[in-house]
């Protein structure tokens, strides 16, 4: 689970609400809901970071083609 980005905080209280038994299977459930619902918003910022990198890595690519193609026009 810390692989899966839980913090040593969280799984602390997982590792508190599972010795104390049964009785807390529905907070240890809540604990889990709560920690995929800040993934998934994480994973959301992160594709919104990954594409706007696309879109500069795409912008400076064609400024290079476009510079090249001008050096080739102005060699002639």
């Amino acid at each position: 689970m810390r692989s899966a980005g839980l913090s040593i905080e969280v799984l602390i209280e997982y590792v508190g609400l599972f010795q104390q038994g049964d009785t807390t299977i529905e907070a240890r459930k809540e604990l889990f809901i709560e920690q995929r619902k800040q993934l998934i918003t994480r994973m959301e910022d992160m594709k919104k970071t990954l594409e706007r990198l696309n879109y500069k890595i795409e912008s400076y690519e064609q400024s290079v083609v476009k510079k090249e193609n001008e050096l080739k026009r102005s060699e002639d």
